[in-house]
């Protein structure tokens, strides 16, 4: 993550994409310290980062092309970012948002 860090700072953001590199190098962070590469907690997670980590994780369980695994369904996709926030590492609004408003599938993915 901080090689990531490091490479998007170099590219000249816009104005409106200049906190992107902070996003990226920050979706990996748990709200209670226990992410990386950092260690942040909650006050230092951008809220950006915070929906980028949901849907990192929506993606890294969802996923039919792990060759290492199969692909959750989406009920139990949800249990786990549930769980994930009920163990106060997610934002659990967010998360509840996220399922709330089926915010997965817009992205491409067809809904089981």
């Amino acid at each position: 993550m901080l090689h990531t860090w490091r490479f998007l700072r170099l590219i000249p953001w816009t104005r409106y994409l200049r906190n992107v590199p902070d996003i990226a190098a920050a979706h990996h962070e748990k709200l209670d310290g226990s992410g990386y590469p950092r260690g942040l907690i909650a006050s230092q997670i951008p809220y950006a980062a915070r929906l980028m980590a949901i849907c990192d994780i929506w993606d890294a369980v969802t996923a039919s092309d792990r060759p290492y695994r199969n692909a959750m369904t989406i009920p139990e996709a949800m249990r786990v970012i549930r769980a994930e926030a009920a163990q106060g590492k997610l934002d659990k609004d967010a998360v509840e948002l996220f399922i709330r408003r089926r915010l997965w599938e817009t992205s491409g993915r067809p809904a089981e």
